[in-house]
């Protein structure tokens, strides 16, 4: 699996490169991914504030280490928790469909940015949390970068696996058919409200998880490292990729990321995503998944006029 192999050969290939803590960011940045593929590609569901999710998990972390005195992992139980309770009270904004909805989580991405700015005896304010440490795990303190890529690229492949799954089992097909039609869905005994918000729930955990995983690996936060453009990464690299492709959402946050390191004051970061998004989808409308196919079929046209 290319996964498992990236794992075991990223850190011997760019372990010594200046993109190596990018690739880390990246291997966190894709456990959000997979949530945020499945909830759009399965449950076609558009999110473009998906880093509130991460920011909950992350400021879970970083409380329970640095105020109240628990242990990281316990951080992370409570930062999952805090995520499902805001999915849950949050999910009637999925009776909002396609950019409605996507205004809606927009909107509450926001909102999340001025609490967390403005409670500064709590959350430090735009000042962030200072000194979180390093995860644990079992008396295993994760301190270096390569144990943080293992880790990252780790869950990534068992929540990759888990989305596949998802993908394959009665909840999928219940998704499935919500996609292509909800009111026909609903006559065949279907509850459409319920099955969203409990695909919300869902995606969330993987963010809440990543959440974590940044804060203890940065040991700093502010409300900046999940503003409304990280949340648009997360949503480009899944469109990019194929929106139907968890491995394409992969491989595009990884390149996104990547190539930010090559950035500059004119050529941004929001530029390189531009630009990536505009040549993928004159290749493929269906994204980076679809291009092999989309090459095929010319290849195939290409063959029938020389016939």
């Amino acid at each position: 699996m290319v996964i498992l192999a990236w794992i075991l050969l990223g850190t011997p290939l760019f372990g010594d490169s200046n993109v190596y803590p990018l690739l880390v960011l990246a291997g966190i940045y894709g456990i959000v991914v997979v949530g945020v593929s499945v909830l759009t590609g399965l449950g076609g569901q558009i999110t473009l504030g998906h880093a509130v999710f991460m920011a909950v998990g992350a400021y879970a972390s970083a409380l329970a280490t640095t105020k109240w005195s628990l242990s990281p992992l316990t951080g992370v139980v409570l930062g999952v928790v805090a995520a499902l309770a805001l999915a849950l009270v949050t999910s009637p904004i999925l009776r909002l469909r396609g950019w409605y909805l996507a205004i809606a989580t927009i909107a509450i991405s926001a909102m999340l940015q001025q609490v967390l700015a403005n409670l500064k005896s709590f959350t430090g304010g735009n000042n962030g949390i200072f000194g979180i440490p390093s995860l644990s795990v079992g008396g295993l303190e994760l301190k270096d970068e390569p144990t943080y890529f293992v880790l990252a690229w780790t869950l990534v492949l068992a929540l990759y696996l888990l989305g596949r799954n998802i993908a394959r089992s009665r909840f999928g097909r219940a998704l499935t058919a919500i996609h292509k039609d909800a009111d026909s869905a609903a006559t065949l005994g279907i509850n459409p409200a319920r099955v969203k918000a409990v695909l919300w729930m869902v995606a969330s955990v993987p963010a809440a998880i990543a959440g974590s995983v940044f804060a203890h690996y940065s040991a700093f936060i502010a409300p900046g490292n999940f503003a409304f453009s990280t949340s648009l990464l997360f949503f480009a690299a899944v469109i990019i990729g194929g929106e139907r492709s968890i491995f394409g959402g992969l491989v595009m946050v990884t390149v996104l990321v990547a190539i930010s390191a090559y950035a500059t004051q004119t050529f941004t970061t929001d530029l390189i995503e531009a630009i990536v998004m505009v040549v993928v989808y004159l290749l493929s409308p269906q994204g980076l998944a679809g291009i092999g196919s989309v090459l095929l079929n010319r290849i195939r046209d290409v063959r029938r006029r020389h016939a």
